[in-house]
């Protein structure tokens, strides 16, 4: 091992050569991939990867319950097993959706001509908007969304969503409010308005080329659902396909962080049409790794918490922000409910790979891959390996106060007895 690698816990391992793989930069050029990712998801390779190694049949069920923008769901498709996806924002399941679908080329080619034609009918819109889209965009582009999404709306539900999805990647283009991290980085540039409509019909054209080089048979099924994680176990009692229990699970969930999803893709949101009232309700109802989301109405698994975890909290500083020791302590007795539905939903000798990241708070490393690690082995699971794929750096403000300390981003592989 390298002099510059630190010794790993036990049952870990590092696979640096996975880096790759747990960020979504081989998705850039990944047909359907992408079409629209987040900047925490990872590739489909990864995907590949682990069915590889665990040498899953043909026609497996495969669950993703934090499906994000339908990685494992695509994945899976393409290697011909079913797959469910779950996750409480309405993004994911629209986008996750979008992408599993089958396309009838010739009436998405036909929707996009009556969205062209509506388009340049220049008929007036009303452009009131929230004050982040007022900074985001300006009024003549704003305009050129709302008179696109308006046309997009009246065409058929599966064309409808097709383009939809193309609009929201390319308004990311547009706006001046770039995901950074757990927030916005406001760019500055000139009012673009006049290339809206060209940029769009462009990458409609690159999604139906993806549709032509991506053609595939329709095999078993493939969906994402509004759910929340922490109830899959109820979700095997009412889904026929899951009454066996489900083959493999893999998943990334959010990272105790304090990023707030919601805030970050506020603007897609917006765009698909939920209110912000219905965004507030969205990031109280969260899995509990930023400080606004709330404990779960229902009632969790006992949590028994882990000897590690006890020693991070005890290192934390008495000048911490109040709220980040009970940020962490909710984000793992989530986790705990999350893992123990997981298992109930796994069949015997099912397989889990969690992707997740080491986080840093008042210059103290939580080492979130150990902790969920502890709690599968405590709930039951074999605790088979856990590949360190990456070692990241911290945010501008915990290096810049306490320094810079590696951060491991690890797979961690457990399979029920």
């Amino acid at each position: 091992m390298s002099k510059t690698l630190r010794a790993l816990p036990e049952n870990f391992i590092y696979r640096l050569d996975l880096a790759k793989l747990v960020t979504p930069r081989l998705m850039k050029d990944q047909p359907i991939h992408r079409w629209f990712y987040f900047p925490h998801s990872f590739s489909p390779q990864l995907v590949d990867l682990l069915f590889n190694e665990w040498q899953l049949p043909t026609g497996s069920v495969v669950i993703d319950p934090f499906v994000g923008a339908g990685t494992t769901l695509c994945a899976a498709r393409q290697n011909g097993h079913n797959a469910i996806g779950t996750d409480v924002s309405p993004l994911s399941i629209f986008v996750s959706n979008t992408k599993v679908c089958f396309y009838n080329e010739d009436q998405i080619r036909e929707a996009l001509q009556n969205v062209i034609a509506l388009v340049n009918q220049h008929e007036d819109v009303d452009i009131q908007r929230t004050e982040r889209l007022q900074r985001a965009f300006t009024d003549a582009e704003f305009t050129e969304i709302t008179r696109l999404r308006q046309a997009i709306f009246e065409q058929s539900e599966q064309t409808k969503h097709f383009l939809l999805l193309g609009l929201l990647r390319i308004q990311q283009q547009f706006s001046r409010a770039v995901p950074d991290g757990g927030w916005f980085r406001w760019r500055k540039q000139p009012c673009q308005a006049h290339k809206f409509l060209s940029d769009f019909i462009e990458f409609v054209e690159i999604m139906l080329s993806d549709l032509v080089t991506s053609r595939q048979q329709n095999f078993g099924y493939c969906e994402a659902i509004p759910y929340d994680a922490r109830q899959l176990n109820i979700l095997r009692q009412v889904r026929p396909e899951l009454e066996a229990g489900c083959h493999a699970i893999i998943t990334s969930p959010p990272y105790p962080n304090r990023h707030d999803y919601s805030r970050i893709f506020q603007i897609e949101l917006l765009t698909l049409g939920l209110a912000e009232q219905d965004i507030f309700t969205l990031r109280y109802e969260s899995l509990r790794s930023h400080v606004e989301a709330r404990p779960p109405k229902d009632d969790l698994p006992l949590f028994q918490r882990p000897e590690r975890l006890t020693q991070v909290l005890n290192l934390l500083p008495d000048d911490v922000d109040t709220r980040i020791e009970p940020m962490l302590v909710g984000y793992f007795e989530d986790m705990n409910a999350v893992l123990h539905a997981a298992y109930d939903t796994l069949a015997p000798e099912g397989y889990i790979a969690l992707v997740v990241g080491n986080v840093r708070h008042a210059g103290v490393m939580i080492p979130v891959d150990e902790i969920l690690l502890s709690i599968g082995q405590t709930i039951g699971y074999v605790a088979l390996t856990s590949w360190v794929a990456r070692l990241r750096g911290n945010s501008a403000q915990q290096m810049g106060r306490y320094g810079r300390e590696p951060a491991r981003e690890s797979i961690v592989i457990l399979r029920k007895r």
